[in-house]
């Protein structure tokens, strides 16, 4: 998305199906192509229930910098119990 001057997302999770999370980012992806990127820090955004998103669950929006290279910011989603490591949500 970098290219297209738009935030990059990630994830960091477990417990979670992967092609859940793949089309979680898909469908988070074009609707920030489509808005102009109006994700802004600690907004929420639609959770995952059972393969789908779901209004019911909310995940935490946050700018960060990326765990991988390249070195960039990109918009980190807090995927509450899924989330990997020591995080809150």
């Amino acid at each position: 998305m970098s290219v297209l001057y738009l935030p990059d997302l990630q994830y960091h999770f477990h417990k979670m199906d992967p092609n859940w999370v793949v089309n979680h980012a898909y469908n988070l992806l074009s609707y920030t192509y489509a808005n102009n990127a109006p994700i802004k820090n600690n907004d929420t955004v639609d959770g995952v229930v059972d393969g789908y998103m779901d209004k019911s669950v909310q995940w935490k929006c946050n700018y960060e910098s990326a765990l991988i290279q390249p070195s960039r910011d990109v918009l980190d989603i807090l995927m509450n119990e899924y989330a990997a490591g020591h995080r809150e949500y």
